[in-house]
């Protein structure tokens, strides 16, 4: 990573995350509009926000709700409204001559934290990918899919051990079922937060720690395929 790269720029503290995150549960939107204006014209990029401000504020709504500082109704508003601020930093697709692959992004069939899965895709749309994303699919649904289109990279977002049952059950079924023979699989997500688990405990290619990281090791595998 050379000097000139945006990810150099200083982390939004975690006081600005948890201001953020108070102004978007209380539905002021418009303030919480104002702060990101300010952090983009003070030399954040939208690369830099969605990692250090909107998955920070995510994490934190969710502790919010589990310490009932907050209810479902504000946590899922703020979620929805945070999504919507998201989409406001894409770019135009890239020409399909320029596309660096085909992404699938899915959430294990169970979770309900799925904000992690948008914020990989827009970096990856950033980053020159096809992405598809399905936030809500079951286990049969995906492997169709997976089966009548070409995937290069298919990406897991997890959030409670109660879910590795059906991560493993759906990462069997996609490689046995994909039409891409060699796709490669990674997973991420709050649960592998410090946690000792390898990638071969769960037959992924890749454990990524964000989705920097997950444009990182998507790139990484594109350019040993000969995609790029």
């Amino acid at each position: 990573m050379n000097d000139a790269s945006p990810f150099r720029v200083p982390p939004v503290s975690a006081e600005q995350v948890e201001s953020f995150t108070r102004l978007i549960c209380d539905g002021h939107e418009d303030d919480a509009h104002r702060m990101v204006e300010d952090l983009l014209s003070g030399g954040a990029s939208p690369e830099v926000l969605m990692l250090t401000l909107l998955a920070p504020a995510a994490r934190l709504m969710g502790e919010f709700w589990c310490q009932d500082r907050r209810d479902f109704v504000e946590v899922t508003l703020g979620m929805a409204r945070m999504q919507q601020l998201v989409r406001q930093f894409r770019l135009p697709s890239a020409a399909p001559d320029e596309l660096h692959g085909h992404a699938l992004l899915v959430s294990v069939p169970g979770e309900q934290h799925t904000f992690g899965i948008r914020l990989v895709e827009e970096h990856l749309l950033r980053a020159g990918w096809k992405v598809t994303a399905l936030l809500k699919v079951g286990e049969a649904d995906m492997v169709r899919l997976a089966a009548e289109e070409h995937f290069d990279f298919i990406g897991f977002s997890v959030s409670s051990e109660r879910l590795l049952p059906a991560l493993r059950s759906a990462i069997r079924s996609l490689r046995s079922s994909s039409r891409n023979r060699n796709v490669r699989i990674a997973v991420g997500g709050v649960l592998f937060d410090g946690r000792n688990i390898a990638p071969r405990d769960i037959d992924v290619d890749a454990i990524v720690l964000d989705a920097q990281d997950a444009v990182n090791q998507a790139s990484e595998w594109s350019g040993l395929a000969g995609v790029e």
